[in-house]
């Protein structure tokens, strides 16, 4: 094999680019070949597993033996379209690095009907967010929209070992990779009462509570992006059903404005009246999403008729199970090899939205991923870019 031949056409390689690993190709013909650490040139399209094996150099927590699926595709052009955002949403908190209580399961291969191809799982790891950054790079995707939330009363989170890692490293990787870092907000776990119940706040001194809380978290939160955003954002999940109403959230955007006077935010409801406090809407869908897209042509000219700079992301998704993370669940939404994931795109393209919401890139309790798994490898980080590409040519 010549070493010096490669493609003439341009490769994307995603892979983990720490420069202390050694590789080494798993495949009798092999996709490309490794010339010293760190060093590859592709010679086909396609998607091998490499053995890594770290030098000794490394710290020693690092140091794990690993298999890592390597993918190379002919690198896309995704057309310059500053107006148009594909977005997608972050879970930090399915992790290997910590055991949780029972009955949640601590190894990946337990989560979902669908296996993660990185190995050990760690998003508090600097090495696997790169890994996902570029792997997002490769589907056109713009931004990672990072959960969070403090309340861990219901599910026994360790908030410390879980949340403040991803979004330190996050903040240091989007500027350099050029790729943008914004917020989802799960307005329910910050803001309800910690009875595992979520009900909805009732009274005034609750609503009152609630917006110090949510002026306080906004604050947090913004101190950690805005530095590296131009318009850094944050996405409100349920923004309609925690009991705030949109004067509420108004008197809590505009305090947050006289420190950030460029952060968006964009509410998780339907309801048109939220416009008036925020600078547009989405939906993250999850099981009820064949009850959205119907709607997305309508939401589409009625949030762009309320007024010329409020947007609507419209959702795509690949599906939904949580029987293996939750156990039986009514809500089931097959992916159909894809078929499931591309009606969701053909739906939202349709109705020209001003972005694209993905759910999920790894929520793999509810086995709504587009990252790669060993089920079907690829497969939906490529239909991604397909579609990204249809969106931003429009």
């Amino acid at each position: 094999m010549n070493l010096a031949v490669s493609l003439p056409i341009p490769f994307n390689f995603t892979y983990l680019p720490a420069a202390m690993f050694r590789w080494e190709e798993d495949a009798a013909e092999p996709l490309g070949v490794f010339k010293a650490k760190g060093e590859f040139t592709a010679l086909r399209a396609g998607t091998t597993r490499i053995f890594i094996e770290p030098d000794s150099s490394m710290p020693a927590r690092s140091r794990l033996r690993k298999y890592v699926d390597v993918h190379i595709s002919p690198a896309k052009t995704f057309p310059a379209a500053a107006d148009k955002e594909v977005v997608s949403a972050y879970f930090p908190w399915f992790s290997e690095r910590y055991t949780p209580p029972p009955p949640r399961p601590r190894d990946s291969e337990l989560w979902s009907i669908f296996t993660p191809t990185v190995k050990p799982y760690d998003p508090q790891s600097q090495e696997v967010n790169e890994q996902h950054i570029r792997m997002a790079q490769d589907a056109g995707i713009d931004a990672f929209v990072i959960s969070w939330f403090t309340n861990r009363v219901k599910f026994d989170f360790d908030y410390n070992m879980l949340f403040p890692p991803t979004l330190e490293n996050f903040a240091r990787l989007g500027p350099r990779m050029k790729f943008k870092i914004y917020i989802h907000y799960e307005s329910h776990m910050n803001l309800l009462v910690p009875d595992g119940n979520f009900t909805p706040l009732a009274t005034a001194a609750e609503r009152g509570q609630a917006r110090v809380q949510a002026a306080a978290d906004f604050d947090y939160l913004l101190n950690i992006i805005a530095p590296i955003e131009d318009s850094p954002a944050i996405f409100v999940y349920l923004a309609e059903y925690v009991g705030l109403g949109p004067a509420d959230w108004k008197l809590v955007i505009d305090e947050t404005r006289t420190k950030y006077p460029t952060a968006l935010f964009y509410a998780g409801t339907y309801n048109l009246a939220y416009l008036t406090a925020f600078d547009g809407l989405y939906d993250f869908g999850g099981a009820d999403f064949p009850s959205l897209y119907g709607a997305y042509a309508w939401m589409a000219s009625a949030v762009k008729s309320y007024g010329p700079d409020k947007k609507f992301y419209a959702t795509v998704s690949p599906g939904f199970d949580s029987t293996r993370y939750w156990g039986p669940s009514p809500m089931f939404i097959p992916r159909g090899a894809g078929e499931y994931y591309q009606m969701t795109w053909d739906k939202a393209l349709a109705a020209k939205p001003d972005g694209i919401f993905v759910t999920s890139w790894n929520e793999w309790g509810e086995s709504s991923i587009i990252e790669p798994a060993k089920q079907y490898g690829y497969q939906y980080i490529d239909a991604t870019a397909d579609n990204v590409v249809r969106f931003k040519s429009r």
